[in-house]
């Protein structure tokens, strides 16, 4: 054993015989009790006793609560991830095509995404390289509006950015509008042939989800596909329970200072630290929502800042009142 650890052990040693000794016990005069050991609040103990029940009962609600709001945040976020992608049968003679979002920009109003082709066997080789040069068009399209996949290669994925029309101020209930126009065109030697095209939608992006996807099929004039992106289960649940809990924290600071100023409860400084932390907490806290909304949301306009507003309130009542007692103190020591 170390020297330091031997020290240790003495030191240990001494204070524990000290402390059992008959003759080593330290007396206190009345009125003064030992640092280290805590008096037991006569005060505490009954009012917990009283208020067993509803102490009991408001656990088991708020349990409850947080409970189903987390089955129901991973229920939604693993739906959107168990999703594959599958098999593609070509129309005879034809294409078919996949849009595959990869994210959603809510500020840019964008959804980038991937494009995949998948032909028939008309136009590809035993090798799978195509046979003819196949041009693919899509409207609307903020970038990757025509597409071109050369023959002898073979159809590899290519990006392209949609326009995504919403709200982002909306936020977490804010939606945005997908559409696009798919046209797949044959080129050989001097033709410039439509054909016949697929489209569909394979939305797998983590945080969002795709509603009411319909396709309005054209034959080979070109297919239509539409569809609603909303934010997932998970990200709406989250959102909504944060803002409830910023407005129990503003709740609390108001009775808090209510209790203090009315003389109800011991004012010291430090219940104005106190609201001074949770102020300076809840700045971080707003940065913590999933999928980052922009400061100005609906959320800060009825929510946020409105419980900022009412912590800085009652801060400044609280350090009010403790300067006026202060100061009433001074002018009337009795």
């Amino acid at each position: 054993m170390t020297g330091r650890g031997t020290w240790v052990l003495m030191a240990a040693a001494s204070v524990t015989c000290f402390n059992l000794h008959p003759q080593w016990k330290v007396t206190y005069p009345r009125g003064v009790t030992d640092s280290t050991t805590t008096p037991v609040d006569e005060d505490a103990q009954g009012f917990f006793r009283r208020n067993r029940t509803l102490r009991l009962a408001s656990a088991i609600v708020i349990a409850v609560v947080l409970l189903a709001a987390y089955i129901f945040g991973i229920q939604s976020y693993r739906a959107g991830l168990s999703q594959s992608l599958p098999s593609q049968v070509p129309p005879a003679g034809g294409v078919s095509v996949v849009i595959v979002p990869e994210s959603v920009d809510p500020n840019g109003q964008e959804l980038p995404a991937r494009v995949l082709v998948f032909p028939s066997d008309e136009f590809v080789d035993p090798t799978g390289l195509l046979t003819q040069s196949l041009e693919l068009r899509v409207q609307p399209a903020v970038s990757g509006q025509t597409l071109l996949f050369p023959a002898g290669e073979p159809p590899t994925p290519q990006g392209i950015v949609l326009p995504a029309a919403g709200i982002v101020q909306e936020y977490p209930f804010d939606t945005y509008d997908v559409s696009a126009d798919v046209q797949v065109h044959s080129l050989f030697a001097d033709s410039y042939t439509a054909l016949p095209v697929q489209v569909s939608l394979f939305f797998r992006v983590p945080g969002w989800s795709a509603e009411d996807t319909s396709v309005t099929s054209g034959g080979a004039e070109g297919v239509a596909v539409t569809s609603m992106l909303v934010r997932d289960g998970s990200t709406k649940s989250i959102a909504v329970l944060l803002l409830l809990l910023m407005v129990v924290l503003a709740v609390i600071a108001v009775l808090v200072t209510s209790s203090s100023t009315r003389g109800r409860m011991r004012l010291e400084l430090s219940v104005a630290s106190w609201m001074t932390a949770l102020l300076f907490a809840l700045i971080p806290l707003r940065g913590f929502f999933p999928g980052g909304p922009p400061l100005g949301s609906w959320m800060d306009v009825l929510v946020f800042f409105w419980v900022v507003l009412i912590l800085m309130v009652s801060v400044a009542v609280v350090v009010t009142t403790i300067l006026l007692r202060a100061n009433d103190a001074r002018h009337h020591p009795d």
